[in-house]
């Protein structure tokens, strides 16, 4: 049974029932059990609903100030793939945000090792966008060679791509495309048969980055918008690349107002590059809200800032002059029901997913790229709660699931077996057959995915990575993935 939480004196901020006010607030199996006036959490360390256990009590410093929201969402982050982070409890759930989704990492053909290595382990959270591609992002960098006019698009077929969804539909929520005017609109056409067929929204990249003409690139997108439906999302709406939703004049583009007509909605994911605070004050002038904040974070977006992403993201907005609750409601409850997730909120009889920030009056810089804004105040995490249990900010991470010593030598003497018939057989040293290959020896030694996966990554990749295992011998090569291996060849 979970240990009751009473949290004295916090604001409550719940923008959907246009609720602000301070309260106490009793958590106990899984649901918030009670709302009441401040002081009255005395009278609760005997309630029944406590079970008669010893009740955690969480209060703000005498200086300082907790807001309880509804759980935050990040609805666009990179935790596998080329652009993943080591641990999805890095943007989950030690930044105070009990649920992220990771948009397009992995594909039909690693979704299995996405789900046993990021999924089952993590405290957060984790549900997927799943890329189109076989493999999902297996590039040097997103958004630059998946979309450039050479790359080959490697496609499952669609009832390996079906069932992927099929077995992982708790995890799936949508769809994820990457695409830009080099490649054209192939991808999106594709990602639209995909989406009817499965009924799951797509989340599509906008934002140039492969050096098109800027004017290609604004028709490419107004055509990207024509061919979205209902629920669809389109992501980086405030990016200052070509192919943007404001035209040079900083008004929103025609389209953009049509297709937010129709019901496609529209997400801010900054990243690194995808964010133009130029443009996101032309378009909030105008009355354009965004529909979702996220993140985009990703490696190198960890590397930089160095602190939580997706309440870095939502003070910058903050700073921009957006109201506190309807951050919050962005980054919450409407990235939570564009993809049909449920999180929390902070009421009587709700699941108690929920997020504890504290909002920090100091001046803070925040930079896209280009330009620097100040602003006053920042959010920061206190913690979270996933249907009742309490997970405090940067709590230790839990270590990976690693083979028995036993288990070792044998998996990766499969392995280098593997390995070297397909080498003596001429067979194209590619990402998704070596991925194929590595699952074989798996399953020849019985092994469940999680500790091998895991184990891979340990010896033959021991810097932070999340690439799909296959796609890491592909980028080695033939001769050094074999030397790599050698000490498990069998004579």
């Amino acid at each position: 049974m979970q240990q009751p939480t009473i949290l004295q004196s916090v604001r409550i901020i719940d923008p959907r029932h246009d609720v602000d006010r301070v309260a106490d607030v009793l958590i106990a199996d899984g649901i918030v059990r009670s709302v009441a006036e401040p002081g009255t959490a005395e009278q609760w360390n005997e309630h029944p609903d406590n079970g008669g256990e010893q009740t955690r009590l969480i209060s703000p410093p005498k200086d300082g100030n907790y807001l309880l929201t509804p759980g935050l969402v990040d609805c666009h982050t990179h935790v596998f793939g080329s652009a993943g982070v080591s641990r999805a409890d890095m943007l989950g759930v030690e930044a105070g945000v009990p649920i992220i989704v990771d948009a397009g990492g992995p594909g039909a053909a690693t979704i299995d090792d996405f789900v046993s290595i990021r999924v089952e382990p993590s405290r957060t959270r984790v549900h997927a966008l799943m890329s189109i591609e076989s493999g999902g992002v297996t590039e040097s960098h997103p958004g630059h060679n998946t979309t450039s006019a050479t790359h080959k698009m490697v496609t499952s077929s669609i009832d390996t791509f079906l069932g992927a969804i099929d077995r992982h539909a708790d995890v799936v929520v949508g769809l994820k495309v990457w695409s830009s005017a080099a490649s054209g609109l192939r991808w999106i056409d594709h990602g639209v048969s995909l989406s009817e067929m499965t009924s799951l929204p797509m989340m599509v990249h906008i934002g140039d980055v492969t050096g098109a003409d800027p004017d290609l690139s604004d028709s490419f997108t107004g055509d990207v918008l024509d061919r979205l439906q209902g629920g669809d999302v389109v992501t980086h709406s405030f990016t200052g690349l070509p192919g943007g939703l404001i035209n040079a004049a900083g008004k929103i583009r025609s389209e953009v107002t049509v297709a937010r007509d129709r019901g496609v909605l529209f997400d801010i994911a900054p990243g690194l590059v995808n964010l133009n605070f130029g443009r996101a004050v032309a378009a909030m002038e105008q009355g354009w809200i965004p529909d979702t904040i996220s993140s985009d974070a990703h490696r190198w977006f960890v590397e930089q800032y160095r602190c939580p992403s997706l309440l870095r993201v939502m003070s910058s907005f903050l700073a921009l002059g957006l109201a506190l609750s309807k951050t919050i409601e962005c980054a919450s409850t409407n990235a939570a029901e564009a993809f049909g997730i449920q999180t929390g909120a902070p009421r009587e009889g709700e699941v108690a997913t929920l997020s504890l920030l504290s909002l920090q009056e100091a001046p803070t810089m925040f930079s896209d790229g280009e330009t620097s804004i100040r602003g006053s105040e920042s959010l920061a995490p206190v913690g979270c709660f996933i249907e009742g249990e309490w997970i405090e900010a940067r709590e230790q991470a839990r270590s990976p699931e690693l083979l028995a010593s036993e288990h070792r030598v044998p998996f990766f003497s499969a392995i280098a077996e593997e390995l070297a018939h397909h080498r003596s057989h001429d067979e194209r040293w590619r990402g998704i057959e070596l991925h194929q290959l590595i699952h074989r020896a798996r399953r020849d030694c019985n092994l469940t995915i999680g500790e091998a996966i895991n184990s891979f990554y340990a010896e033959i990749s021991p810097d932070e990575t999340a690439i799909p295992a296959g796609w890491i011998l592909e980028q080695l090569g033939p001769d050094e993935t074999m030397k790599r291996f050698s000490p498990f060849q069998t004579t």
